[in-house]
């Protein structure tokens, strides 16, 4: 039986409440007889359930990536010039584009994250780690997310496009912009600063593939350049751009939330950390797990292309669609007791914290790799690491993006 979609007045995924503890929210809806149901704070429908949002990434016919990445709030328009004169055109991007557009430039896109290229970073994972706990080694106390699951993964995916050592800090912090522009709710009187600050960033990554069209190096950007010096219609200056900027964001910016969210629920229980410093093989599965269990991409989106029915219910064609990815891994249809950290979880890879299909995170290697590599070299160097006593968390305002912003960790070091 199909008919009307519920609807939730109070469901606001940027609300404070939701913010500091989505699953307290999720804990306190009827998702049993409503799996499917309407938000008008955000004008889309919420999927919950694991078998719908897979049926979503499956049926690319039917459910587009056109809104994946299109501001969550309307744009104000001095805010909306200032991105079109900064070349942040309208324009779909990897991210949010369907077939056969979408595999044109996927296909060269992922030559960075090739199994050869992927392993091939090990070394330079491991010396970075290094470095940055190098730097706060002899502390008591020092922040994760600033020493470590901040400037790791930044540092790989930004040397992986070419970018300047001396540039990294300010694309990290353009990225903070564009998850607030595309994810969150700014207020009007922020937008154009947020917009002026994006336009920067497109100017910078088009000022890039220029320099390195006339200096080439061993770096994607180069490698790109090279397929469209074969052939300029395969693959435009302009697409090459567009590349770049997906990727230096979702190449490091998930990374940093899986880092810091895996480190957190490891740390929450003093027993889980003692046993993964005691049983390093363990790590791998604590990424898996965190990732069902506290995803750092929490939520994604598409939108319908024709009529459809989902969890009973009738949605017309353009309907919005939530896809509560952190709700569908606590799906207990699919992961047995879906409230428990489980280290012994057989099927915590079954998550889809990274999509499923066409669109499957194509960093989803590189940022396992990075965070494994990660919690290793912490727990060789801190075995006895805890979380510091009375410490707050907090999370930037965006619905797509998870992570503590702020991790304070003592040695328990003498």
């Amino acid at each position: 039986m199909t008919g009307a979609c519920p609807v939730h007045e109070g469901f606001d995924p940027l609300s404070p409440e939701f913010l500091a503890d989505p699953y307290a929210v999720l804990a306190g809806l009827p998702l049993a007889e409503a799996p499917v149901f309407y938000a008008p704070s955000i004008g889309y429908y919420v999927l919950t359930r694991y078998a719908d949002i897979e049926q979503v990434f499956r049926d690319t016919g039917s459910y587009s990536a056109a809104v994946a990445q299109a501001p969550l709030a309307p744009l104000v328009p001095e805010a909306q010039q200032i991105l079109l004169a900064g070349g942040h055109k309208p324009q779909p991007s990897m991210v949010s584009l369907d077939e056969p557009a979408h595999a044109r430039l996927r296909k060269p896109a992922a030559r960075a994250f090739s199994v050869k290229r992927v392993s091939a970073m090990t070394p330079a994972i491991v010396a970075t780690t290094a470095r940055l706990l190098d730097a706060v080694a002899g502390r008591a106390e020092f922040d994760l997310v600033a020493a470590l699951a901040f400037p790791l993964p930044a540092n790989i995916v930004f040397s992986l496009m070419g970018v300047p050592e001396q540039d990294y800090p300010q694309l990290k912090q353009w990225c903070g912009y564009r998850a607030a522009l595309s994810w969150g709710r700014p207020a009007p009187q922020d937008q154009v600063a947020i917009a002026t600050s994006i336009a920067a960033y497109r100017r910078y990554l088009s000022e890039l593939v220029d320099t390195k069209a006339g200096a080439p190096g061993d770096d994607l950007t180069s490698d790109l350049l090279a397929i469209h010096t074969e052939d300029p219609q395969r693959l435009t200056l302009d697409e090459i751009s567009s590349i770049l900027f997906s990727l230096s964001f979702a190449g490091h910016e998930t990374t940093t939330g899986l880092i810091g969210n895996t480190a957190r629920r490891l740390l929450e229980d003093p027993g889980r950390w003692a046993r993964v410093a005691a049983q390093p093989g363990l790590i791998p599965a604590a990424v898996e797990e965190t990732l069902r269990y506290d995803p750092s991409v929490p939520v994604w989106r598409r939108v319908t292309t024709r009529p459809v029915t989902l969890g009973g219910v009738d949605l017309p064609e353009g309907a919005k669609l939530f896809l509560w990815l952190a709700a569908s891994g606590r799906d207990s249809s699919v992961f047995p007791q879906p409230e428990e950290f489980d280290l012994g979880r057989d099927n915590a890879s079954q998550h889809l914290a990274f999509g499923l299909g066409l669109h499957y995170c194509l960093g989803a290697s590189l940022g396992k790799l990075e965070t494994r590599l990660a919690l290793e070299e912490l727990a060789r160097r801190y075995p006895r690491l805890r979380l510091a006593e009375g410490q707050q968390l907090t999370f930037h305002p965006n619905i797509s993006f998870r992570g503590p912003q702020v991790l304070r960790v003592q040695t328990g070091e003498a």
